[in-house]
């Protein structure tokens, strides 16, 4: 047994409704017409129409009052039985009409054909099949009737029996004959009408899914077309704008409506030249300012080049939580930053300080003892550890990207083979690696020294000790030999100004490809005690000088840094 829905009932219900108001119609055509057709007689007729009107307006109010009484009682077999009295009331007036008036040869004959055609309309095949075999047999009753029982005084019908039997005959073929076609076509018009209800029911289903699909996204979606006309909201785009009800957003989210609203009424700031295809970049994600919150959009185009509803579709959610936690980790990186940075300072002042303290005690000590060679000494000692103390802080600017003569500027003469000696002579002390300097020995630059050694100084440490601690990962007996090569090539670019190739290459523990994209940033170290300053420091003097860094490196196998700085032809 088929279940009965909700659909069903509505269905049947606005089909009664139909049928009864057109009764009303069809009887008013009716009664029209009759008057027309006999407007000679109408008077003698008068009180028949007056009175069978009123009925018709009776029963017609009478049917709309059960009709909204079985709707707010939602009673699906009391709506079939009413249909049912309705056809079966208007099946016993019609043969009335007929049998009382001219009988089978009078024109009321065709509302048997409009009986059948309503019956078919409410329920199909069961109401043709049962009132067009209910009419051919009140046709062929009329008939009995007129003849036998001369009811209607249809006294001409005893002398014309063929006439009467050909009248009968023609109008139950044409009952049947209408009663077969249009059973045939109910049936087609039934399957029609069932997969228009189930497309009629899946599509309202598919709306109210996509409704409630759309508004449950926390993200707030806004479909706007070519003139950026906003064609689709859903409600959390409602709540996080917060839009004002005077437009009644609220109660047409998650559908297609013309709100008769731009975007650009909405969001004041709005880039809508970054959607026009000659001014468009890559502005598919961009951020705006909307009554002291930040809103993060994502755009998309929907695909192909058919006509479309809508042609941008905004994605967006309030960021203002998360720039906020940005703003805070910016700030305690920064912190994070500067105690690395107060920590090496610590770290690298403490030595010098402490020896010039020493030797600057000794030497207001007094001591009457202390021999020349003594005095020079300390002295010395101080100078040196000044110097130092001057390198440290000269290192720390260094990594202040500005030129070269914001920082120091002082130009001079050098050997760089013998400035590279020295560097090795300091850092070769105490070590198993094997250091070559393949600089030429009579190559002569004009350059900021100090900056040089900065930059020499922090790629030999950094080159020893990636080698040391590969020779500490071998194996004794295959220990390998650590090697650091130095070289450097000069190029002549104009009469003035050459341009010196430096490379330092080690066979150590080399960089993974993580360690060789952030080797450059400051305070990045894969030491645990290390500061992450020294390649920081290079890149930042080399860039500070006009030059730029290269670095080639593969794992357990080791690392190459080229760099290229311009150099001043040397003054003789």
């Amino acid at each position: 047994m088929k279940k009965i829905n909700e659909g069903d009932f509505k269905n049947l219900y606005n089909k009664l409704k139909f049928a009864i108001t057109l009764r009303v119609l069809a009887f008013s055509l009716i009664v029209l017409s009759y008057a027309i057709l006999n407007y000679k007689d109408i008077i003698r007729y008068s009180v028949f129409i007056y009175f069978f009107t009123f009925l018709v307006i009776f029963i017609t109010v009478l049917y709309y009052v059960i009709l909204f009484f079985f709707r707010k009682k939602y009673n699906y077999k009391f709506l079939v039985f009413f249909g049912f009295f309705q056809l079966s009331l208007d099946f016993t007036v019609i043969s009335l009409l007929i049998i009382l008036s001219s009988g089978l040869n009078d024109k009321f004959i065709f509302l048997y054909y409009l009986l059948i055609l309503i019956a078919g309309f409410i329920f199909l095949k069961a109401g043709v099949l049962i009132y067009g075999i209910a009419s051919s047999l009140a046709i062929g009753l009329s008939a009995d009737l007129h003849y036998y029982f001369d009811i209607g005084s249809h006294y001409y019908f005893l002398y014309n029996p063929d006439k009467l039997l050909f009248i009968t005959s023609t109008n139950i073929l044409g009952v049947l004959i209408f009663t077969w076609l249009f059973y045939r076509f109910s049936g087609e018009l039934g399957n029609l009408s069932n997969k228009i209800i189930e497309k009629d029911e899946f599509i309202k289903k598919s709306q109210n899914f996509n409704r409630e699909l759309f508004n449950s996204f926390s993200q707030g979606i806004i479909v706007v077309d070519e003139n950026f006309n906003i064609v689709f909201i859903n409600e959390a785009a409602v709540k996080i704008v917060n839009l004002d009800s005077e437009r009644n957003f609220k109660n047409k989210t998650g559908i297609l409506f013309d709100f008769d609203v731009k975007i650009t009424d909405i969001f004041e700031n709005f880039p809508v030249s970054a959607f026009l295809k000659k001014e468009k970049k890559d502005g598919n994600r961009f951020e705006i300012n909307h009554k002291n919150t930040v809103l993060g959009f994502a755009v998309t185009e929907p695909s192909g080049n058919e006509r479309r509803i809508g042609n941008y579709i905004l994605l967006f959610k309030d960021i203002t939580y998360i720039k906020e936690l940005e703003m805070e980790s910016r700030i305690n990186e920064s912190l994070k930053t500067a105690g690395k940075f107060a920590g090496w300072l610590a770290h690298e002042i403490r030595n010098p300080l402490s020896a010039i303290n020493t030797s600057a005690y000794v030497l207001d000590s007094g001591y009457s003892s202390i021999k020349e060679s003594d005095h020079k000494r300390l002295i010395n000692i101080i100078k040196t550890e000044s110097d130092r103390l001057n390198n440290l802080v000269t290192n720390f600017l260094g990594l202040i990207k500005t030129k070269s003569t914001a920082v120091n500027g002082n130009f001079e003469n050098f050997n760089l083979y013998r400035l590279i000696n020295e560097i090795i002579l300091k850092y070769a002390a105490g070590t198993e690696v094997r250091i070559h300097n393949s600089v030429s020995k009579e190559e002569k630059i004009y350059s900021e020294k100090n900056r040089i050694i900065q930059v020499f100084s922090n790629l030999i440490q950094n080159a020893v000790q990636s080698v040391e601690i590969n020779m500490s990962n071998s194996i004794k007996e295959n220990k390998k030999k650590g090697i650091v090569r130095i070289g450097a090539k000069k190029e002549k670019k104009t009469e003035e100004k050459n341009l010196i190739s430096i490379t330092v290459a080690d066979n150590g523990e080399g960089m993974d490809d993580f360690t060789l994209r952030n080797a450059f940033k400051p305070l990045f170290s894969t030491k645990e005690n290390g500061f992450g300053l020294g390649l920081s420091i290079v890149y930042s003097v080399t860039e500070s000088l006009g030059g730029n860094v290269n670095i080639v490196s593969r794992k357990s196998v080791g690392t190459l840094i080229k760099i290229d700085i311009p150099v001043r032809s040397v003054n003789n």
